[in-house]
């Protein structure tokens, strides 16, 4: 007769755990990729009248789900896990927007010259990720971590004309974005912002 060993509840659970542990680390070291995107070897600079805002997702966490970034109605590029882009931008107002399961939103006033940072993030939703945007202030727990991200971060740049094709499939759906923002999210929920002084 052979003896069965019957692993008790409390060794099950602490196994279960660690393996979950371990396979959210892993996922978390991952670096992902974007047909939207490809490898830059310059570093962007602001200029005298143009602003340069510098999207950084640190996090390899949904390493496997991209999103799009739109400034209005124009896209601008895609945020992929452990890497960051860099898009100039007239001075002024601008309206960030990107969506997932949900939809968010960063207004920011720019001035030329001027670096802005902002991090992207996924977390799980219901059905599937939720994205989310982190205007990086001055004082903000992120002002000074996102110089470390510069040298750590895979550096890329948008690949206009994938993206080109995407907006234009998409061009009712981004203006149906935009009027809900105005007549409906912009009120319901406070929102990040970047303000001039928050660029270097």
């Amino acid at each position: 007769m052979t003896n069965v060993v019957v692993c008790p509840r409390w060794a099950r659970t602490i196994a279960y755990s660690l393996c979950n542990f371990l396979l959210l680390l892993f996922l978390s070291s991952c670096a992902g990729s974007s047909n939207y995107m490809k490898p830059s070897v310059s570093q962007v600079v602001p200029t005298q009248d143009r602003a340069l805002v510098r999207f950084m997702r640190p996090s390899g966490m949904g390493f496997a789900v991209n999103f799009n970034l739109l400034d209005g109605t124009k896209v601008i590029g895609n945020s992929v896990a452990k890497s960051q882009f860099d898009y100039l931008a007239d001075p002024g107002h601008h309206l960030f927007v990107s969506t997932a399961e949900n939809k968010v939103f960063l207004e920011a006033d720019l001035a030329p010259g001027k670096v802005y940072y902002i991090i992207t993030r996924i977390y799980p939703g219901w059905w599937r990720p939720r994205v989310a945007f982190e205007a990086v202030t001055r004082g903000s727990e992120n002002w000074d971590a996102v110089l470390q991200y510069e040298k750590e971060l895979q550096r890329l740049e948008p690949d206009e004309a994938n993206l080109r094709v995407w907006q234009d499939a998409h061009r009712e759906e981004i203006q149906a974005l935009l009027t809900a923002y105005e007549s409906e999210f912009k009120a319901k929920y406070t929102w990040p912002k970047l303000l001039p002084n928050d660029g270097r």
